[in-house]
């Protein structure tokens, strides 16, 4: 291809970046991604993807390279309180996959490569300008896409520069994990309620797990940091800790934040957001992959037409692509919300517990609300 043949340039090539890439180029559209790590990539997140994600990444065509990895089903949601409360709930869509990131990462770059007009180049550093037209600049070559799609992660550099930043918010959460060899000893995504702070155990294969640390910073102070901040947080929860203790790690902590990014919208002239550049709010509720794998459906339905048969209307389109995900987006925020406020109040959530745990369809009701 020649320097200015790409319908659509993609920066980022996290999930949501190769979602979008791949439904841009099943549908035709000279598609590159530019990602400046190399394959597979790792993350710091919980690595749990619901039954409305699993739903998704069929209709994207990339659960059978997923299939071909290690994985683990689980069929829906635990709390544990301080106290020892339990409440759990199936979820009524099917089951959630649990899948560690890197994992994830090699599927999805083998799903994307079998896109015959999807183009990926790693290791490149990108430089982006938004006058009339985006400009991509990599290896001295200028790019000039009918669209520029930023999939650049929590702290995008294209939603600062497409002037799409929201007001920095006062909710400071951040996030730490782990893997432990370990068989998982649940069919549950488990949750650890502390104060302020909360521990996520979720089945990543037939003989792993992936727990996970999320705390306020605001409410929660940890005693260490570096590689000791992971353990300090454990010990927060003395029977995970004793479950684990002796158990073989299987990597060094990776840790992220702050979590909660706002934007003030997500669409600008021939330019859209996908993913966590979108904006995110807490991964409390476990809804990243899922958001992004629908985002991406949204794109290949409201865009991709329009970029395949008039690219001058595309203002309408790229509106369009962001109301549906406002629409999306504002029950996740919602549910995450309300479920965040038992981070506030050891008793209040000692108390939610005991009643999602007389009232277990109620509780199974919530968790259908939340994947809406």
């Amino acid at each position: 291809m020649s320097e200015k043949d790409y319908d659509v340039i993609i920066v980022g090539g996290g999930p949501a970046g190769l979602f979008a890439g791949i439904v841009c180029a099943r549908n035709n559209l000279q598609t590159l991604v530019l990602e400046k790590q190399i394959y597979p990539i790792d993350k710091a997140c919980g690595e749990g993807i619901m039954p409305s994600g699993v739903v998704h990444l069929r209709e994207l065509g990339v659960s059978p390279f997923i299939e071909k990895h290690p994985y683990h089903y689980f069929k829906g949601i635990r709390y544990i309180s301080d106290k020892g409360r339990t409440a759990e709930a199936n979820f009524s869509e099917g089951s959630g996959w649990g899948i560690q990131r890197i994992k994830l990462s090699s599927a999805m770059f083998e799903a994307a490569c079998d896109q015959s007009n999807l183009e990926i180049q790693t290791g490149v550093s990108v430089t982006v300008s938004l006058d009339k037209n985006p400009e991509v600049r990599f290896d001295n070559k200028i790019l000039q896409p009918k669209l520029l799609i930023g999939a650049d992660g929590l702290h995008s550099r294209i939603r600062k520069i497409a002037k799409l930043e929201g007001n920095y918010p006062k909710l400071k959460r951040w996030g730490v994990r782990k893997h432990f060899r370990i068989e998982p000893w649940s069919v549950f995504v488990e949750i650890y309620w502390g104060c302020g702070l909360e521990a996520y155990v979720t089945p990543v294969s037939d003989s792993s797990v992936n727990v996970s640390l999320l705390w306020d910073a605001k409410r929660y102070k940890p005693k260490q940091s570096g590689e000791k901040l992971f353990d300090s947080l454990l010990c927060e929860f003395p029977d995970l800790y004793e479950r684990l203790r002796s158990v073989e790690v299987l990597d060094d902590s990776r840790a992220a934040g702050p979590l909660y990014q706002k934007t003030r919208g997500i669409v600008a002239e021939k330019t859209l957001l996908i993913g966590d550049a979108a904006g995110f709010f807490d991964p409390i509720t476990g809804e990243g992959i899922s958001l992004a794998a629908k985002q991406a459906l949204y794109l290949e339905k409201h865009v991709v037409p329009v970029l395949q048969k008039n690219p001058e209307k595309l203002g309408k389109s790229l509106t369009e692509y962001s109301i549906a995900c406002r629409n999306i987006y504002r029950p996740y925020q919602l549910m995450t919300s309300l479920v965040l406020v038992l981070r506030l109040w050891p008793k209040l959530t000692d108390r939610v517990i005991q009643i999602l745990h007389i009232f277990p369809a109620l509780f199974q009701k919530l968790l259908s609300v939340n994947m809406r």
